[in-house]
């Protein structure tokens, strides 16, 4: 069994244990009904309890256009608001830069679904500005089978030759062909291109521990495609570690909220079971 059905008849479980919805889900309109889905119009039990009211009304209040199967219990949009608005709520964010290694640094901006303005303007699931003007740059995944590849087209041959061939330029290792590299490993390399060789701009992929496709992906585009003098500005996190380091912060500051150190408790419980 591979991890993502693992994970889906954990959320599958969970949705019953937790949330006392027992009935299954249609995926679009096909006629199978799978047990990690909720209803629709339930879809705000997706973010955890303990700021599940706060989330919600971020969302509603913004408005953040959420994707089209976030009542999906293995949504990486959930997740990703999951983990991060809470330590927003709580004043708590800069908690990430001590795990990016940026200590001196102080955030003056964040955002969820953060268009950038150049390229195609892609989206990017969370979005940091420091007040040194550098920029870290968050794609999420969870359950995800891989980062994504496309098939060679009239299509991508103009979006490349439009965006990607300037934007990738300086940034693909010597001797490896940008065009069909891109087409391979499109959704990594498209990101990767939002990269500043300076450092002024990081790009952060955080996925499980366990889903060892993304990470076999990720590390195939860095040690053969990516040029190394980018290396430091390109990172992956594990959600385990992350939430460990989070975590570890968290119970060694006395004026840290049980509530928020409750929160992750949970995060671990519903994504990653022991």
């Amino acid at each position: 069994m591979n991890y993502g059905q693992m994970m889906k008849d954990h959320l599958s479980n969970y949705k019953v244990s937790k949330l006392a919805i027992s009935h299954p889900e249609k995926w679009r309109e096909g006629e199978t009904e799978y047990h990690y889905i909720l209803p629709a119009n339930k879809r705000e039990l997706n973010l955890l309890s303990n700021y599940r009211q706060e989330t919600h009304q971020y969302i509603n209040d913004k408005p953040v256009k959420l994707h089209q199967y976030f009542h999906h219990l293995n949504s990486s949009q959930a997740v990703c608001f999951n983990f991060f608005y809470p330590l927003i709520v709580e004043d708590q964010l800069s908690l990430l830069l001590k795990v990016l290694h940026l200590k001196d640094e102080e955030i003056s901006e964040w955002s969820f679904e953060k268009m950038m303005g150049e390229g195609e303007r892609t989206n990017f699931d969370f979005y940091l500005k420091l007040k040194s003007g550098k920029e870290v740059l968050f794609e999420i995944k969870y359950t995800e089978d891989g980062f994504g590849k496309v098939t060679d087209d009239l299509k991508y041959e103009k979006q490349y030759q439009n965006v990607y061939q300037n934007m990738l330029e300086g940034k693909i290792r010597s001797g490896v062909e940008a065009y069909p590299a891109l087409l391979k490993n499109y959704q990594l390399l498209r990101n990767i291109a939002y990269v500043k060789p300076d450092g002024e701009r990081i790009v952060v992929f955080i996925c499980p521990e366990k889903n060892t496709k993304l990470h076999k992906e990720f590390n195939h585009v860095m040690n053969q495609v990516v040029d190394p003098e980018l290396h430091t500005s390109i990172h992956m996190l594990t959600w385990e570690a992350l939430v460990r380091e989070v975590a570890g912060q968290l119970k060694v500051n006395p004026k840290a909220p049980k509530k928020l150190m409750d929160h992750y408790r949970e995060f671990e419980e519903k994504y990653f079971p022991a």
